[in-house]
């Protein structure tokens, strides 16, 4: 159990770092810009959902500040939730 989750944190970090120097130091959807003090409140959203597709062009990742990764996350759960889905 701790090797994988020291895998999966591995895994995150190089594409987090992958993202961040494609697409820069600044949220995606606010604007909002970063430095160093801060760095750690961008995250990457993955597009499609899907954390294990990470093409090293880096086309299904954003970079997104925490509280536009949470507004765009529960958005998808207020639609399903709204559309009577019943999977989330």
């Amino acid at each position: 159990m701790k090797a994988a989750r020291q895998a999966a944190l591995a895994r995150q970090q190089g594409y987090r770092a992958r993202s961040l120097e494609i697409h820069g130091w600044i949220c995606a959807k606010c604007a909002r810009e970063f430095d160093e003090s801060n760095l750690h409140l961008l995250t990457v959203h993955h597009k499609d959902g899907n954390h294990s597709n990470n093409p090293p062009d880096g086309s299904n990742w954003e970079n997104l500040c925490a509280y536009c990764h949470e507004d765009e996350h529960s958005r998808g759960i207020l639609a399903d939730y709204l559309a009577g889905s019943k999977d989330r």
